[in-house]
């Protein structure tokens, strides 16, 4: 089957200490401190065959997240840019709809022919941070796409137990085909949903919501907003082409942050009481967050998503005078969190479709790779 593959040189900084278990696993805990000299070829690799508790996905769609592009990316030493969790060589890609052809032999949720998405983190449900809830951050995790072969491919093997129905989507879009290029938008949208939802407390319809970056997960998530009632969704994005994304979705409020003081025009749009709900997605945190701390609501809720390379200055104070509280959130696993984005889409109220800008095919995925590191694109699309 063809297939996407990312490629580096295992080559630890002199300064990063690197543990036992990933020296024996090849399963880089800071990828940027260990894999130099990425390398990105589209080539032949055999067709998984499913373990017991797996099925394999034919795949139909997969975004480009991000993620993918830092693999690729590189400091002037060589080193990826990507900071979490990360084996090679791999096939890459997380984000993906597709349809059920194969089952194992203990699979019993999921038959030939259904349509499927997938959660990214496998947790082992066994260890001390399983038996406390917090599957997410299993001691013993693998990643779709990141440590274990992902969706860039002609097929995906996957544990059932991550596997989400969205059959039913065929009801709300006009095609199937349509169907699954929305539901390869449900992992970015779980982002989003998890800062909000299952992070942050307290958060209320009607609350006045601003995004810091439209980028994917930056339009993904305004779109979970505006469906869960937000009484106002602003947002700040220097590129123009996704200042345009947003517009077209039906968003008045968007605006260049180099351009537009954004703490003024938030207290004008707010008639000063500031924003309940600020979502940083740009990572631009030494912009952002200045303006974050001049423009919070009472009991504001700050939700940090992005994937930062730097630290910003917090005044605390600006923080405690406004009983804000700023939640770190990371990933979407568990929770009831697919089933509910998944919800929303078949009930009308989430169509992320607008958003996609770019499709390609997996042969061309190389040029896919290249278009969305260029930062303009709503979401780019492979199509298997």
């Amino acid at each position: 089957m063809q297939s996407l593959v990312v490629d580096a040189t295992w080559e630890p900084r002199a300064s990063y200490d690197v543990s036992a278990v990933e020296r024996e696993s090849k399963k880089a805990m800071n990828a940027s401190q260990v894999w130099r000299d990425p390398e990105l070829r589209v080539t032949e690799r055999e067709r998984p065959t499913p373990d017991d508790d797996e099925v394999l996905v034919r795949v139909r769609y997969a975004g480009i997240c991000g993620s993918d592009v830092s693999m690729l990316e590189t400091d002037d030493d060589g080193y990826v840019h990507y900071s979490a969790y990360l084996r090679l060589p791999n096939v890459t890609g997380h984000e993906f709809a597709g349809e059920v052809v194969e089952t194992g032999d203990d699979v019993s949720l999921f038959e030939g022919g259904e349509l499927v998405t997938a959660e990214v983190t496998d947790y082992c449900g066994r260890c001390n941070m399983c038996r406390q809830g917090f599957n997410g951050h299993c001691e013993n995790f693998e990643q779709v796409g990141f440590t274990v072969p992902g969706a860039f491919a002609e097929y995906v093997a996957v544990p059932e137990k991550l596997c989400w129905d969205v059959s039913r989507l065929r009801d709300e879009f006009e095609t199937e085909d349509e169907a699954l290029r929305a539901a390869a938008t449900i992992e970015p949208s779980t982002i989003t949903y998890h800062g909000l939802f299952a992070r942050a407390e307290g958060i209320l319809p009607g609350d006045y919501h601003v995004y810091h970056g439209a980028g994917p997960i930056g339009l993904t998530g305004m779109n979970v907003s505006r469906a869960a009632g937000a009484g106002e969704v602003i947002a700040f994005e220097p590129a123009d082409e996704r200042r345009a994304v947003a517009r077209e979705l039906g968003y008045d409020h968007v605006y260049n942050p180099i351009e537009r003081d954004p703490v003024e025009t938030v207290a004008s749009i707010t008639n000063g009481e500031g924003a309940d709900v600020h979502v940083e997605t740009a990572g631009a945190v030494a912009q952002t967050y200045p303006a974050i701390q001049e423009t919070l609501a009472e009991n504001a809720n700050v939700v940090h998503i992005s994937n930062a390379g730097s630290d910003p200055d917090i005044a605390l104070r600006k923080l405690q005078g406004s009983s804000a509280q700023l939640y770190g959130s990371e990933g979407h696993t568990g929770q009831q969190i697919y089933p509910r984005v998944i919800r929303l889409m078949a009930a009308g109220q989430l169509d992320n479709r607008p958003i996609i800008t770019s499709t390609f095919d997996l042969s061309d995925a190389d040029a896919a790779i290249e278009q969305a590191a260029k930062r303009v694109d709503g979401k780019v699309l492979i199509e298997v």
